[in-house]
This record gives C-alpha cells, sequence and structure tokens, in this order.
C-alpha cells in the first residue's frame, strides 16, 4: 500500500487539494494507490484471460475427442480435422464472450455471473458449431459418443476456467499484482475523501490515482475555473486515467455542469458519485422505463417467475428437511415435555407477506408464552428460559418446526425474520421505511442473521444494521443467494453468535 501526503495547491482564488504519496504512517486518511510497475494492467487482462481460456479449451475438447475414439474404436480418425474443429468451437466461445466484455476485470468480479454467462455461452457456442458440422457435412468423421462426450468436457472446463478466474482477479487486485482501472475522484472536500475511501476499501478493480477537492471559488469566474481545468487534465494525462468520479451533492446542478464540460478533452469516463446526502438511495441503479432512462429507488418485490421459483425451491427443501428431521422433532418435543409444563409448540402472532398476519411455530423455550402488546425480547440469562430451550436456542433447534409454516407458504427458507406484532409497531415509528421488510415473505433465516445481526435488539442501531440487511436481501435476491445463505446458518459460527 502507497499513502500520500495532503498538497494544497493555490492558483489566485482557485484553490485544488490533491494528495499525493507519503511516508506509512504519516497521516490516515490518504487514498492514492500506486500499483507495483509490474502489475499487469486493467486493459491487458483481458486479452491474455481470453488468450489462456482459449487454449486450455481448444486442448480439452481435441483431448477429449481423440481419448472417446481410442477407447471405442482403438484410433483417431483425421487428428488434424479434429484439432482444427477443436480450435473452431473453442474460437466461437471466446469470441462470443469478448463481444460480451466478459474477462473485463469488472465483470470477473462478479462470479455468480460469470458462470451464468459462461454456461449460457458455451450452450450457444455448442449449438452454432454442431450446427457449422451439418452444414458443412463434417459429421461423417464424428460419432455422436464424441459429440457428447466434449460438449460435457468443454462445458465443465469452460465453468472451471471461469471459476478459477474470477478468483484469480479477487485475489491480483488485493495483492496489487492486477492493476486495478485508474480513477481520478473530483469532488466537495468530504464528499471526495469520502468515496475516494469507499473506492478503495471495497477492492473491485478501482485504483485511486489521485483526490482533487473543489469549491465554489473555484468557478467564481471563468480564469478561476481554467485554471482548475488544466490542474485537473494534467492529472488525467499523466497518470493516464480510465475513470474520472465526480463526488458532488446532486443539488448543485450548476457545478456538475461545469466539471462534465471540463472533461470534454480528457478521453475518460466520466462518472457522477451517489449523494450520501440522499441516503435512500442506497444501491442506485439505472433502469428504463418505456424509452427513457431512470434511477431505481426500490425494488419491486419479486416478479411472478421469481416467486413461483422461490416458493417451488421452499415446498421442496421444507418438506425434505421435515422428513428427515422427524426423528429430531419427536425427540425434542419429548425432552420440553419432560423438562417443564406446558405445550410443546409455541404459536405467535406476526406479520408476513404484505402485513398479512400469520401465527408462527416455535418449539416452547421459555416458561412464558407472550403474545399481546408487550412483548419482551430474550436476554442473556433469562430466568424465563428453560433448560432445554437453552440449548434449542443455542443451536437454533427451536425453529424447526417453521418448516410446517414454509410448507403451509406463510413464510419461506430465506427472508427477513418475522417480528412480534408489538415490536413492528415499536419499529415502524422509529425507522423509516420499515414496513419495506415485509414486500417479501419473512424467512426462517436470513441475510442479517448469517451476518450475525441476530438475537436481542437493545439499542435501536442494532435493528437498524437488521433492517439495512434485510433490504438489502430484498434488493439482491436470487436462488443462489438463498442456497448460500441456507449453507452459511448451518455452517458459519456467526450465525449462532447472539443466540440465547
Amino acid at each position: 500500500m502507497w499513502n500520500e501526503d495532503r498538497q494544497t495547491i493555490k492558483a489566485g482564488r482557485s484553490s485544488a487539494v490533491a494528495w499525493e504519496s507519503f511516508e506509512r504512517g504519516h497521516r490516515s486518511d490518504a487514498f492514492a494507490t500506486h500499483p507495483p510497475s509490474q502489475a499487469l494492467a486493467a486493459h491487458s487482462f483481458p486479452v491474455l484471460a481470453a488468450a489462456v481460456e482459449f487454449a486450455i479449451l481448444a486442448i480439452v475438447i481435441f483431448e477429449t475427442g481423440a481419448v472417446y475414439h481410442l477407447t471405442v474404436f482403438q484410433y483417431v480418425p483425421a487428428p488434424w480435422f479434429y484439432a482444427g474443429t477443436a480450435a473452431a468451437l473453442a474460437a466461437v466461445y471466446v469470441v462470443q464472450c469478448a463481444l460480451g466484455r466478459d474477462h473485463s476485470i469488472k465483470r470477473q468480479l462478479d462470479g455468480r455471473e460469470q458462470l451464468r454467462s459462461a454456461f449460457l455461452r458455451w450452450n450457444s457456442a455448442y449449438s452454432l458449431w454442431v450446427l457449422g458440422l451439418f452444414i458443412f457435412q463434417m459429421t461423417e468423421t464424428y460419432s455422436r459418443g464424441a459429440i457428447l462426450a466434449q460438449y460435457v468436457a468443454g462445458l465443465g472446463t469452460a465453468l472451471i476456467v471461469r471459476f478459477i478466474l474470477t478468483r484469480v482477479v479477487g485475489r491480483g487486485l488485493r495483492s496489487g499484482l492486477i492493476a486495478g482501472r485508474k480513477t481520478l475522484v473530483v469532488g466537495e472536500p468530504v464528499l471526495a475523501r469520502d468515496f475516494a475511501r469507499q473506492v478503495r476499501d471495497a477492492g473491485r478493480g478501482a485504483t485511486i490515482v489521485n483526490v482533487v477537492t473543489v469549491t465554489a471559488d473555484d468557478f467564481e469566474d471563468d480564469e478561476a475555473s481554467k485554471r482548475l481545468q488544466e490542474r485537473i487534465e494534467t492529472i488525467a494525462r499523466d497518470a493516464a486515467v480510465d475513470d474520472v468520479a465526480f463526488a458532488l451533492s446532486w443539488s448543485n446542478t450548476k457545478t456538475i455542469r461545469r466539471c462534465i464540460e471540463m472533461m470534454s478533452a480528457i478521453p475518460a469516463t466520466v462518472h457522477l458519485a451517489p449523494d450520501p446526502h440522499l441516503f435512500w438511495v442506497r444501491y442506485p441503479v439505472l433502469e428504463r422505463v418505456g424509452g427513457h432512462y431512470t434511477l431505481r429507488l426500490a425494488r419491486a418485490p419479486l416478479t411472478v417467475k421469481d416467486r413461483i421459483l422461490k416458493r417451488s425451491f421452499d415446498f421442496a427443501v421444507a418438506s425434505l428437511m421435515l422428513a428427515a428431521a422427524a426423528p429430531v422433532l419427536a425427540a425434542i418435543a419429548i425432552a420440553i415435555k419432560l423438562d417443564t409444563p406446558g405445550p410443546v409448540l409455541f404459536r405467535q402472532r406476526r406479520n408476513g407477506f404484505n402485513q398479512k398476519e400469520f401465527r408462527i411455530f416455535k418449539f416452547r423455550t421459555m416458561t412464558t408464552l407472550d403474545d399481546g402488546a408487550v412483548v419482551r425480547q430474550a436476554t442473556k440469562d433469562d430466568m424465563r428460559i428453560t433448560r432445554v430451550g437453552r440449548l434449542l436456542r443455542r443451536t437454533n433447534l427451536d425453529e424447526l418446526p417453521q418448516l410446517l409454516n414454509v410448507i403451509l407458504g406463510h413464510m419461506s427458507l430465506v427472508g427477513p425474520r418475522p417480528h412480534a406484532l408489538a415490536h413492528n409497531c415499536q419499529y415502524e415509528e422509529k425507522i423509516r421505511l420499515y414496513a419495506r421488510r415485509h414486500n417479501v415473505k419473512p424467512g426462517i433465516t436470513g441475510w442479517a442473521q448469517v451476518n450475525g445481526y441476530r438475537g436481542e435488539t437493545s439499542a435501536l442501531d442494532k435493528m437498524l444494521k437488521r433492517v439495512e440487511h434485510d433490504f438489502y436481501y430484498i434488493d439482491h435476491w436470487s436462488l443462489l443467494l438463498d442456497i448460500r445463505i441456507l449453507l452459511t446458518t448451518v455452517l458459519s459460527p456467526t450465525s449462532y453468535r447472539n443466540a440465547y
């Protein structure tokens, strides 16, 4: 990590502040990072990745066909023909990926999207390749077994190579062996500093080469603006920046327009950073309504297709889990009955999808059955918790009966955890947009829980963090995310934090 000193440049009434390299430990608010000279440039990586992918695929496709023919027919017909068709198939696949910019640093950081893209592009390339074999009457030397074997081997190789590339890019960016896109941040002092820190800490393919802060004085007259423009252009050209990000208040439209005009002579992509004052636009997404672009402020509830997919997954998995856990459920029920008097199951009113009320099932872990206007949360060493209940809560086994809620359609396996009605009333008055949690079905586990935000919410900040994670889940839902959360719930110690 290279850090930088703060340097103040003044020219008449124009001023700009840039942070240059500084000795480690000199300041804690430095942002510019300079990758080692031997680091692979961001624009060079896609070419290298495409070449590696082509070579590996061509070899695997050829070797698979050769091994199949040697195993079944004891010889390889027309080896050069097989090598040529293998190279052609690999080329069709790689060209598709290149046209879709799959090998760019930005795309490589999204592992899930990379695997999906590799699967779709391989099937497309293979279909075109087989069609070409038929059109040019080249199928006489190909057996159907070889075609099938090459498809399976090629698909597996494409997915594995893409998975490895995503890991290489992530580690390369963190270690400095791969240089991210060179980014210059220009903006108001606080906004520019905060945005630069966020970009640097995220480590997602951007290298901050410099930070220039601007004030109202820099745009007071043409002379001041010209000096500022010359300063920014000098930095941008000397560093050969790929991106220029303006961290300005969105309400300052005049300054934004002037800054964009300044960049007309710089061959770089120009961005406008999110305005932190508009906190409700946490994850801005550009979309289209009709023929016009809009900024999406909140994601709508899951589409019909998404709901069908999620419901099918929930019903199938919950049914299997309930059948497999039947002996455990019976043993827990007996233990509860022997431990303390009272019912085995605890039923409490909760709000589900679209605020619809339902009764949640849980194993009884307390001596009380609160479900009124006041519900006291469980605390550490709570005297109301029974001996068996303490073990059940620590291991999350008290939640198993909620599989019935999932099968009945009240809940999902994964989603925002449902709170007691009394707690919902309390937090809806304190947390803005709290009710948005009910835009999807509540879950047995959730994104907040696997990140450690579960249990008692003694302070409002704890509930704010939980709600923030719930919103992230709603805005980024996918079936793979549900599977990830389920596995993390079982395997990660974080899921058991604050369980009492």
